[in-house]
């Protein structure tokens, strides 16, 4: 009888499978405890909390946090993660039903977190202990986050879904999961601590030439910015105006975009011209990752 090694014949089946264009091999996410970790240097590091948030819905002011997961990581001045610090996970009891379609997408019920209280305390030291914290659409998380923790509200943030030009980067698409299989990782689940480790396996990616996601990320949201309002903008020129990149903020009931500080005038002129040539005058306010994504 012959007896065949499982681990060697699997690697044999995905060093074939790796060499055919037409089979892409996707490899489970690693654990917290066997993170890929980059060798630390001398020189400087920083902190950054990668947080997730899963909720009974998507309205802040009506809905309640379930589930959240934060991981402190220690990262060096090319955006490697060099060290995990921290963990912190907690389910809450919403005070109310969780729908159907929640359970459906995380799992949780009612009765896996009924009675649960998080230490609020502890939360937002753990938040705050970082210096930078980075979601994946982080303007969801933020508007739940500082609605259960005050205190945190107006610390530094980065988004890792807006902050980073996927396209440009060789990716297709922005959500997470995609993303993640578009670097050869999968992962199960929808649990806040799940979707912060594939996030830190898609920040950890290299890119082609040698920075990291998250060298990247950080550098651009760390850029102050300006918004720009196309206030008054006549309902016939949403086109020329979201083919331009703006976007419709159904709060301030108009049209906007963010750039950079040098591109305010150009943008200023191209919306008189184009936009509203007999006015009014586009709001314009400064950004920098403390008021962005808010």
């Amino acid at each position: 009888m012959t007896y065949v090694n499982s681990t060697a014949s699997t690697e044999a089946v995905l060093s074939l499978c790796a060499g055919d264009p037409d089979i892409r091999v996707l490899r489970r996410v690693s654990s917290l405890n066997d993170f890929p970790l980059t060798e630390p240097c001398d020189g400087p590091v920083r902190t950054i909390a990668v947080i997730d948030t899963e909720t009974t819905g998507t309205d802040p002011d009506r809905d309640e946090i379930i589930d959240i997961a934060v991981v402190i990581v220690t990262i060096d001045e090319e955006g490697r993660i060099v060290g995990i610090d921290r963990v912190g996970q907690a389910l809450r009891d919403p005070g109310m039903p969780i729908p159907a379609a929640i359970t459906k997408l995380t799992g949780l019920t009612d009765e896996q977190v009924r009675d649960k209280v998080i230490d609020l305390d502890r939360l937002e030291a753990l938040i705050a202990s970082a210096d930078v914290r980075i979601a994946h659409n982080a303007a969801f998380d933020i508007a739940f986050v500082e609605g259960l923790l005050p205190g945190v509200a107006g610390l530094p943030w980065a988004c890792s879904a807006h902050d980073f030009d996927w396209l440009d980067a060789g990716f297709d698409g922005a959500k997470l999961g995609h993303l993640l299989m578009q670097i050869g990782r999968f992962n199960t689940g929808h649990r806040a601590m799940a979707d912060v480790i594939s996030l830190l396996h898609l920040l950890a990616h290299r890119l082609p030439h040698g920075e990291t996601v998250l060298g990247a990320i950080l550098a651009r949201a760390g850029k102050p910015t300006v918004r720009i309002e196309a206030t008054g903008a006549p309902f016939d020129k949403r086109s020329i105006l979201k083919s331009r990149g703006y976007r419709w903020d159904p709060a301030a009931k108009a049209w906007w975009i963010e750039i950079m500080d040098h591109e305010l005038e150009d943008e200023m002129l191209w919306l008189q011209r184009e936009v509203t040539p007999w006015g009014p005058t586009p709001r314009t306010r400064p950004l920098t990752w403390c008021e962005r994504h808010r």
